[in-house]
């Protein structure tokens, strides 16, 4: 299934962007099966990841960077609100570029911002074993120390609570981001 929504400065657009260098309709973007298809139809063209495109049909990635007339981000959030992803993640898409008005894909594939995408449960789980190690193993030093080497259990007991201390605040951003 294929649903397609227009930006552009005119009224008759379902995204509707007021700018002198935005053309009247200067873009589409359709959702196909679950990837974005951004076709640009303008007279001033877009910038995909710094690279100018002209009437041209690239499948984008969810919150690519994306500037109208190479100064005017694309709203992403309005997007989403109109044509609405099935539960899927952003960073499990590519962005391929195909030829002028054809559907084959180019050889080149572009990745938004030049960006590595690390899947949040991957990432948390890493971080989430690290802060819980890295501070349980130096107070086990510390107590295992104090009695022989009381300074250098100090100084492990130190680094625990500021290896504690990074992970709570990394938990915490982690938190934030969902």
């Amino acid at each position: 299934m294929s649903r397609t929504i227009t930006i552009g400065r005119s009224s008759q657009c379902d995204i509707v962007i007021a700018h002198d260098g935005i053309s009247r309709v200067h873009a589409e973007i359709s959702l196909i099966g679950n990837q974005y298809v951004y076709r640009d139809i303008s007279k001033n063209g877009s910038s995909i990841g710094g690279r100018m495109i002209n009437n041209e049909r690239i499948s984008v990635a969810a919150g690519t960077e994306i500037l109208l007339a190479n100064r005017i981000p694309l709203p992403w959030a309005q997007i989403y609100a109109l044509l609405p992803m099935q539960p899927l993640h952003p960073y499990e898409q590519g962005t391929v570029a195909y030829g002028h008005g054809g559907h084959e894909p180019q050889p080149h594939v572009y990745v938004p911002d030049n960006r590595v995408y690390v899947k949040a449960d991957e990432m948390g789980a890493g971080w989430g074993i690290l802060a819980f190690l890295f501070p349980l193993i130096g107070w086990i030093l510390y107590f295992a120390w104090k009695g022989e080497r009381p300074n250098a259990a100090s100084q492990v007991a130190k680094w625990a609570w500021i290896g504690f201390g990074v992970g709570f605040v990394l938990n915490l951003i982690a938190m934030a981001s969902y």
